[in-house]
């Protein structure tokens, strides 16, 4: 079977995945469930397989726990808001 890079495959142990890297001694498989393995190319026993990759879910965003044990989520910080920060804590110095 010729191996192409982006081909969805079938191993027998590690179940459906995407060739990674192929070439004539080594071919790496990112595998749906197991993660990436690297192969011997010249042993690895693989099926061509035209079921679609899973749906990937997104991250979500990570909650702080806030002294008072209640949960926020962290928001990004701006320029303006860096800048606020900054003129506050240098009037407090001034005081």
């Amino acid at each position: 079977m010729k191996l192409t890079v982006s081909q969805r495959v079938l191993h027998e142990k590690y179940g459906l995945g995407v060739i990674s890297e192929a070439d004539p001694k080594y071919t790496l498989i990112e595998f749906d469930e197991h993660g990436p393995k690297k192969f011997l190319t010249t042993i690895v026993s693989l099926q061509p397989s035209d079921e679609p990759p899973p749906k990937r879910r997104r991250a979500r965003k990570k909650a702080a726990t806030a002294a008072d044990g209640s949960t926020t989520v962290k928001k990004k910080a701006t320029k303006k808001a860096a800048k606020k920060t900054v003129k506050k804590t240098a009037a407090k110095k001034k005081a």
